[in-house]
């Protein structure tokens, strides 16, 4: 319907109400983030037949809307069409109220009246979503005259962009009177019972998504705003006036094991919010189980969570399922004198293992006492009622050393063994490579070091490192390879043992060792065709060219050669077994 231009300036002039700033959960001011533009795009007065064809296209575009709706509004209404309420809320869309007849002028009605039309639509969209809420009215006409803040009990709100839809009903038109007054904060309205209005709102969410938007509805963007909205209150947009709240995070499901089954809890990070539930995959809603404190179940449970603040407004929803038996400890390895122990923190629980590389069960073999594990032995601990533990492989090197997280068929399972050998690397654990860990620089400098034959470090160990305690372990690796100029540290004095070693640091260091080793380093291979050679440090350029020529370092599979990407313990053993067969044709 036709909306008064004599109120839609009344509400223009209207200031949006500056009240405090929202705080984190410890009470402390939120830090303003002024990257993020919101705009709310507002339906009024449906629902109507295009109503589904507009939350199809709201779907596909990722974008939340208000729809405030009338009750009754010829063919169109919530009386007409109320199924699709039930979509609105499920998607995450506002449902808002318009009042039910859409009296014009509305302000020229007494109190009773306009506080009787809000609330015949509150009961309304209140069964719709399962229970009440504060709902947010705008009024017939855009009025605010009269009773009408007096008498209405909720956040009038209004508008700051109007493509007058209604009056072209043309689908281009409403498309570029939005993109050309669309504005960060905006609230825009539209009527979703045109057809030409629902077209031309979705072609310019598209042109406002590509210019960086994001579509929230009105209660989120007035909350990330830091606004509090009071009932008999207008607002027409929420400009960011340093407030720019992040959107809700989904609520958290967490489980704890326990004697009388397993105790699951959720949890929101955000602070305002009810949460609700479901043991299904059925979205939550107003009307679903409320939580109030840890559940026990002891079977298999799926549950779907949601926050819902007191606007209505909803987080994203979490759902996963929940075991209701408590779980089995893994196994625990222990390898002595060539005999293979097995342990289980569970009390009862019983171990099988089996030595053929199959997956372990209750039909396998029953550990009872320590044996003699074959290249691959693999264990589980089992207990009636109870889930099963996580299976544990256990792998013998070719020189007997025994790993846990090498399997037999891994790339690496050669060069790690050799690597181990040769005393050149260590497990990170007794019985753990962690061969997916990045190489640090500390683990390098040990590595040189023991490349180089274990030298004596100097006396003359120069400036200590400021971040070096001298009781490391890495501590005279890393001065020697200052000493010898294999490895330098920072200008500010630091050498950052935790710091990730690129593949181009890797070959420079490399290179250098082969040369203080008197090693030959005149091969040079050319790189020229790898499509990231621009990468590649001018500093490390010599180096590289001879790790690619000896096969030390070569180029991946897509044509790259990777010169900043950090290298795994797993491919530093690739390289030192090259290195080491390098060294002794040398």
């Amino acid at each position: 319907m036709k909306k008064r231009l004599s109120a839609l300036l009344l509400a223009l002039a209207l200031l949006v109400p500056c009240l405090p700033l929202a705080a984190a959960a410890d009470g402390t001011p939120v830090a303003a983030s002024t990257d993020a533009k919101l705009i709310a795009f507002t339906f009024d007065d449906g629902p109507s037949v295009y109503t589904p064809t507009l939350l199809d296209g709201l779907k596909a575009r990722g974008a939340k809307a208000t729809f405030f709706m009338n009750g009754t509004n010829g063919s169109h209404g919530i009386v007409n069409h109320k199924s699709v309420l039930t979509r609105m809320r499920d998607e995450g869309h506002q449902l808002a109220n318009h009042t039910y007849q859409h009296l014009i002028p509305f302000d020229g009605y007494g109190a009773s009246t306009i506080s009787g039309e809000v609330s015949r639509v509150e009961s309304l969209l209140f069964g719709s979503m399962g229970g009440s809420y504060t709902d947010m009215v705008r009024t017939p006409g855009g009025a605010t005259g009269g009773a009408v803040k007096s008498a209405v009990a909720a956040p009038i709100i209004l508008w700051s962009v109007d493509p007058l839809d209604w009056k072209y009903r043309n689908a281009d038109t409403v498309y570029n009177n939005i993109v050309k007054n669309a504005h960060d904060g905006a609230i825009v309205l539209v009527h979703d019972i045109y057809q030409t209005s629902v077209q031309g709102a979705l072609r310019a969410i598209d042109t406002l998504k590509a210019q960086g938007y994001e579509f929230v509805t009105v209660a989120e963007l007035l909350r990330r705003r830091g606004v509090t909205p009071q009932n008999g209150v207008v607002y027409t947009s929420a400009a960011n006036k340093g407030t720019n709240l992040p959107a809700y995070t989904a609520p958290v499901i967490s489980s704890t094991p326990g004697a009388g089954g397993v105790t699951v809890t959720f949890s929101a990070a955000d602070t305002g919010l009810t949460l609700y539930y479901t043991t299904s995959t059925a979205t939550p809603h107003l009307g679903s189980q409320k939580y109030t404190g840890p559940i026990t179940i002891t079977q298999d449970t799926t549950f779907s969570v949601v926050g819902i603040d007191q606007y209505g407004t909803r987080t994203p929803v979490t759902t996963g399922t929940v075991s209701g038996l408590p779980s089995t400890a893994a196994p625990t390895v222990s390898y002595e004198d060539g005999l293979l122990s097995l342990a289980c923190g569970t009390p009862g629980a019983a171990i099988y293992y089996t030595t053929d590389g199959a997956a372990p069960s209750a039909s396998s073999t029953l550990y009872t006492e320590p044996f003699a594990p074959a290249t691959t032995t693999r264990c589980i601990a089992l207990l009636d009622g109870h889930l099963d533990s996580p299976v544990v492989t256990c792998t013998l090197t070719a020189y007997g050393d025994l790993f846990t997280d090498v399997p037999e068929s891994a790339w690496y399972y050669d060069s790690v063994g050799e690597t181990v050998r040769q005393g050149l690397m260590n497990g990170t654990d007794a019985y753990t490579f962690s061969p997916d860990v990045a190489m640090t620089r500390a683990m390098l400098a040990v590595v040189l070091h023991q490349l180089a034959g274990a030298p004596e470090v100097g006396d003359n160990l120069g400036y200590p490192y400021a971040d070096v305690d001298a009781d490391a372990y890495y501590a005279l690796p890393a001065y020697w390879a200052r000493q010898n100029g294999l490895i330098t540290g920072y200008p500010d004095g630091t050498f950052r043992p935790d710091a990730a070693v690129p593949r181009e640091q890797a070959a420079v260091m490399l290179y250098r060792l082969a040369g203080l080793l008197g090693m030959d380093t005149t091969a040079r291979a050319d790189l020229s065709a790898y499509t990231d050679i621009a990468q590649l440090d001018a500093y490390a350029q010599d180096a590289m060219q001879w790790a690619a020529a000896v096969r030390l370092l070569g180029g991946n599979t897509d044509g790259t050669l990777a010169p900043q990407r950090g290298m795994t313990r797993a491919e530093t053993t690739a390289i030192l077994t090259r290195f080491s067969a390098l060294a002794e044709t040398a």
